[in-house]
Order: structure tokens, then sequence, then C-alpha cells
């Protein structure tokens, strides 16, 4: 059994453990608060943005714009992940990185792999998987200069011929508690067929002309639309970051108080045990002397 002083060090390295814990929690809960808040305000545009693309696309659908259509054959997959920069955000990280693992298991050609964040780069380094690109940073606070870097980036690997197609992987947030993660198609931005065969009623585009054409328009917008996908997907990584880690430190601090609490009776119990055989020390040595 622990000695006492044993008992006590434990109960202090725990107590300030659910200091530190209960600190972080904070923290992430003001972070969260104002990385929910810039989601839920982005994600009206982006929706839009993206129901815009489908829309030009169907409209498009005599273009040779290879960004919209893509190439005959898929030999060449870029698989971008995003991840966090930093841990004590439960399985926020791990989830994300077993998802694109299979991802990748499922594709049949040559695959390339690009990392968005430290997480990310330490998980595929580890695992001698080649990368292609890094970026780190900016999970904490996400700027839109960023997402425009990393969407050139993305959209420069597909013009350049070294990728067929490119897909992203990013933890899509839902609550502070649930972030579930997604793959999405950047390139090419034409909608894949399941996604064509939701679209219901009257072409919302058919009476409109393009000027200038269709071509010259999805020149432009292409890579505008890869960045707003990429900016969106960093603002619900970053929520979803925040969320997760003030979540795993209250689940930390409340068992860190409990632990303590766990010790504090052990200790009460082991004084006890010491105080009442000190008692019996003391009357057994009373009564052999008086005998």
């Amino acid at each position: 059994m622990a000695s006492l002083k044993d008992l006590q060090r434990q109960i202090q390295s725990v107590r300030n453990t659910a200091k530190t814990t209960n600190a972080l929690q904070t923290v992430s809960g003001v972070k969260f608060r104002k990385a929910e808040a810039r989601v839920r305000n982005s994600r009206p545009y982006a929706e839009n943005m993206q129901q815009m693309m489908q829309d030009i696309a169907r409209k498009a659908q005599d273009s040779k714009n290879l960004l919209l259509i893509g190439r005959e054959q898929v030999n060449t997959v870029a698989v971008a992940t995003m991840t966090a920069d930093r841990g004590l955000c439960g399985g926020f990280n791990a989830q994300v990185l077993r998802r694109t693992m299979r991802f990748r298991r499922e594709q049949e050609g040559e695959l390339k792999q690009v990392a968005l964040g430290r997480k990310s780069i330490a998980f595929f380094r580890f695992r001698r998987i080649r990368l292609e690109e890094t970026l780190s940073g900016f999970s904490d606070s996400p700027s839109y200069e960023k997402a425009v870097e990393v969407g050139r980036l993305l959209t420069g690997l597909f013009e350049e011929e070294e990728a067929d197609a490119v897909y992203l992987v990013y933890n899509r947030f839902e609550s502070a508690m649930v972030q579930t993660p997604v793959v999405t198609r950047l390139l090419p931005a034409a909608p894949d067929e399941d996604q064509e065969d939701q679209q219901h009623g009257d072409d919302p585009l058919a009476a409109f002309e393009f000027i200038p054409g269709v071509d010259e328009i999805l020149t432009d917008l292409i890579p505008k639309y890869v960045e707003t996908v990429v900016w969106q997907a960093m603002l619900e990584s970053a929520a979803g970051e925040h969320g997760a880690r003030m979540t795993a430190m209250k689940s930390a601090t409340d068992n860190a108080n409990e632990m303590a609490d766990n010790l504090t009776r052990q200790m009460n119990k082991a004084r006890q045990a010491q105080i009442t055989q000190e008692i019996l020390e003391i009357a057994a040595g009373a009564e052999a002397l008086g005998s």
C-alpha cells in the first residue's frame, strides 16, 4: 500500500493536471464559439458557390475545359488530408487519417499525398509515405490567404498533369462532440453522376447566355471554386478541432477530479489506519508497563 506522502504527491499531481486541462478547456471554449460562428456564416456562401458550379457544369456539357470535365483516364490521384497542428483533441485527427488510408486503399492508380497540418505530416512520414507538398501552421486560426495558397497548389497539380483527379479529406463540423470525416472531389469540378441525378426541376440557367463564353468563365471560376471549398474546409476543420479539444479537456478534467477524490479517500483510510495502529501500540505499551 502506498505511503501517505506518496498519496499526497499523487493527489497534488492529479490536481495540477486538472487545473491544466480545465484551463485548456476554457481557452478552447472561447476559440470554439468564434470558429463555430465563422462556419455558420460562411456555409450559405460555400453552398451557393457549389450550386452555381453544378448549374454551370450542366450548362457547359460541351465544354472542353479539363478543369471541368477531366481527362479520359485517371491514372494519378492526388489526396490532400487536412488535420490539426496540435493534439489533445480526442479522435479528431485519427478519424480523418483513417478515412484517408481507407480512401487510398480504394484507389487503383498512382497516388500522390499532400499533408495539410502537422499531425498529418507526422503521420505520413512515420509510415514512410512520400509527400508531394506539406503545409501547416493554419489549423488553429485559418486565413483566406492560406486557403488561396492551398487552392492554387492543388489546382497546379492538376493543370501541370501531375494528377488526373484531386480530392480533399477533412473533418466536417457537426457539433462540439461530432465531426464527420468527408472526402470531396475538387478537380475535375463537374459533379458526379449521382449528384446530377439528384437535380430536379427546370434548369435555372436555361434562359441565360454566358458572355464571354462558358469556357472563358470556367477558366476563372473553377480556381475560385476550389479556393472556396478549401476555405470552407479549413473553417469546418478549425471549429471541429476546438470543439473536440474542448470536449476532450472537459472529460480529462472530470476524470482527474474523480481520480483525486479516490486518492483522497485512500489517503484518509491510510491515515485512519495509521492512527488506529498508533493507538493500539500506545495501549499495548501502557498495558505492558502496568503489568
